[in-house]
């Protein structure tokens, strides 16, 4: 799940092996890919998450919803993405990454790794970047859409209201989930009966990801993680919480890709503050 700066520079040049970098900041779409062409690990491809991990806003579905899954496929395949090989994808902080390896995941490639420390954690120690952009290695990419992995609004609804069993978990900082701010989305506060647990609580000062025993204490309030129902602001930080139940060994919980971005596009869902 996680591969160190030491072992991808070892591998790097390696057939087996497609990097991506991921990355992108909120609110300046353009930066993300301007620091790609500014530099980026050798042989890396760039994944936007606006363009390539995110399908088309809608009046429904939050401000990053899923991508159409044979689209972002064939994005895959055309970096050389197929059985047998070996992913990395690395950002620099932003939960990008994370979206990138659920995502992945999702389509049904297992095997993909984060880079700990992301690009930051490569500089940090020297080692070469370049501008030159990759050659193409088109291959075919192994759909198989997991598509039990998601849940729909419906569902969420029904968790929020006490109709069916389940835990609503939101990876927002506590002030967004208090409702005490709102910088990006036009209501603020949280889906009822949601537990906060913010997702940056899962990574050291120096951008490493927190071990196993960590994050089993972050998530010590999860009984069954097969419950859990992972959200953020639009379904992109809510992934590296399920990255970061992953690396504790609890697996089994599911994204509602909409978030809070879409809950509150339907009025009549009600809101939280507070606390709980």
């Amino acid at each position: 799940m996680l591969i160190t700066v030491e072992a991808l520079r070892s591998r790097l040049g390696e057939a087996g092996l497609v990097v991506f970098d991921c990355r992108f900041v909120l609110g300046q779409p353009h930066a993300g890919r301007e620091a790609y062409l500014d530099g980026h690990i050798p042989g890396a491809f760039y994944l936007d998450l606006e363009q390539d991990l995110s399908g088309p806003r809608q009046a429904h579905g939050g401000r990053h919803p899923l991508p159409d899954p044979a689209e972002l496929a064939d994005k895959l395949g055309a970096a050389g993405v197929t059985d047998g090989v070996q992913v990395v994808v690395y950002d620099a902080g932003g939960g990008m990454a994370q979206r990138a390896w659920w995502l992945i995941r999702y389509l049904g490639l297992d095997t993909v790794s984060v880079l700990d420390g992301g690009f930051p954690a490569w500089q940090a120690t020297g080692l070469p970047v370049t501008a030159e952009l990759p050659k193409p290695r088109p291959a075919r990419f192994p759909l198989r859409v997991r598509r039990e992995w998601v849940v729909p609004v419906e569902e969420v609804r029904a968790v929020s209201a006490g109709h069916k069993p389940g835990l609503l978990v939101d990876a927002r900082a506590k002030a967004r989930f208090r409702g005490d701010l709102e910088p990006i989305d036009a209501v603020a506060g949280h889906i009822p009966g949601a537990r906060n647990a913010p997702w940056e609580e899962g990574v050291a000062p120096d951008g490493r990801w927190k071990g196993p025993e960590a994050q089993r204490d972050r998530f010590r309030f999860v009984d069954d993680p097969r419950q859990v129902i992972a959200y953020c602001g639009s379904g992109v930080t809510a992934c590296a919480n399920l990255f970061a139940m992953a690396l504790a060994g609890l697996e089994g919980a599911r994204l509602y890709p909409g978030s809070w971005s879409d809950w509150i596009s339907y009025p009549e869902h009600p809101v939280a503050t507070g606390d709980a």
